[in-house]
This record gives structure tokens, C-alpha cells and sequence, in this order.
């Protein structure tokens, strides 16, 4: 929610930079933009996330952002402490965005954005939930499998900075469905009492629960970018 604030004012700002703006048209017909986003690199798995954006007309552009880790062992954050994990993730987002104006330095825009995320992680003493929560697994070591794919429409503005940078704010709303499930399984054990660890009492851990889920998704970042023509 904070992100989502955070970006909401900075398109707020746009909409004065944009105002500022009203005289100065610019043709983006076949641009091209690599795109960078940075705030993937500290997500609760960090990843590097790039991609590029082709204009296909004045008003209409299409482009993929790809994420995936370099290592499998990596630093990050793990029931809310900090330790050594090892982790592999891929994703792949296409985008296809309709521009509402030609303006040189700020481009306000409406989008469809699809995404496929695959995260596969290595566990250990640690318990899972199977039959919605009714069954408790504890196991030495496992690999936690989740795969999620989804859809967003979103609304944001390209904001130019200087002839060739970007910065793209952006909010969505949409749809995701997740399947999580554990494989590997070593020396799995049924606890017949279904207790719950004191962690879950603090926090709701849904990465224990194997299965299928919808859900609804919220989105909120920023792009920075580098035009390589026009």
C-alpha cells in the first residue's frame, strides 16, 4: 500500500510536468526504449528485471519485461529474518500500452500487461499444509514449487527526462492465479495435532498452503528507460 501511494503522487507531479508541456508533440512511430526496474531487486525475491518497448504507432506500443536471478544461492528475507537462501525465479511480462497523447515529455498511457512468474526454493525444517490447511507436513528438507500468471490493466505516464532518459510510474489492478506445491519431500512426517507455529499467530505464511488459489492483484512500481532511437 505504501508503494502504491508513493506512485500515485509522482503521476500526480506528471500531471503538472505534462501541463507545462501542452505545445511540444513528438513522433514515436518504431521508438525503441530499454527499460530497467529496480524495484524487483528488493522484492521478497529479488530479481534482476529488464526489458524493451517498441513503438508501433503514434499511439501504440508493445514490449516484454523478463526477471530471473543470477544465483541460486542469494541473500534475502525469510519469516521476517535474514539469512542465506537458495532460489531460482523467472518471469515474463508482455505489455501492450495505448497512449492518450504525443507529448514530448510526458506520455500519459493506459495498458493490458499479462505475466508468468516461476519460482522454484529449497527448504528446510519447516512444515507444509495440504486439503486447505486440514493436513500439517513437517519435513527435513523440500522444494517449495509456485507458479502464478495473471493479467493487469494499468495506468501510467512515460515521462521524459532529457532527450534520450525515462521514468515510467505506474498502478494496476488485476487477476492472479497461483499453484503452489511441495516436491522432494525428505523425511516428510503427518503432525496429527495440526499445530500451528508461533510465527503464524503473528503473520499469515500462504506459501505453506499447496494448491490452487485466484486472487486479486494490485500493481504499483517505476521503469527507468533509455530511448535507443527517436
Amino acid at each position: 500500500m505504501k508503494r502504491l501511494l508513493i506512485i500515485l503522487s509522482v503521476i500526480s507531479f506528471c500531471t503538472f510536468v505534462n501541463a507545462q508541456d501542452e505545445t511540444i508533440e513528438h513522433d514515436y512511430t518504431g521508438s525503441i526504449i530499454l527499460n530497467w526496474a529496480p524495484l524487483s531487486s528488493f522484492d521478497t525475491y529479488p530479481r534482476i528485471r529488464l526489458g524493451a518497448e517498441v513503438g508501433l504507432s503514434q499511439r501504440i506500443s508493445i514490449g516484454t519485461d523478463i526477471g530471473f536471478n543470477l544465483s541460486n544461492y542469494q541473500r534475502g528475507s525469510y519469516n521476517n529474518s535474514w539469512n542465506d537462501r537458495s532460489y531460482r525465479i523467472f518471469e515474463v511480462r508482455p505489455e501492450i500500452k495505448f497512449f492518450h497523447n504525443d507529448k514530448y515529455r510526458a506520455r500519459w498511457y493506459s495498458s493490458v500487461e499479462f505475466y508468468y512468474n516461476y519460482l522454484e526454493e529449497t527448504l528446510e525444517d519447516d512444515h507444509f499444509y495440504r486439503d486447505k490447511g486440514e493436513i500439517r507436513i513437517d519435513y527435513d528438507e523440500a522444494t517449495y514449487q509456485r507458479s502464478k500468471f495473471g493479467a493487469h490493466y494499468k495506468f501510467g505516464v512515460s515521462l521524459r527526462m532529457g532527450s534520450r532518459m525515462v521514468f515510467d510510474p505506474f498502478v494496476g489492478i488485476g487477476f492472479r492465479f497461483l499453484d503452489r506445491e511441495y516436491v522432494e519431500v525428505d523425511n516428510p512426517a503427518i503432525d496429527p495435532d495440526g499445530s500451528t507455529d508461533w510465527d503464524e499467530w503473528i503473520w499469515s505464511d500462504a506459501r505453506r498452503y499447496e494448491g490452487k488459489f485466484w486472487g486479486m492483484n494490485l500493481a504499483a512500481g517505476f521503469r527507468l528507460g533509455i530511448y535507443l532511437s527517436k
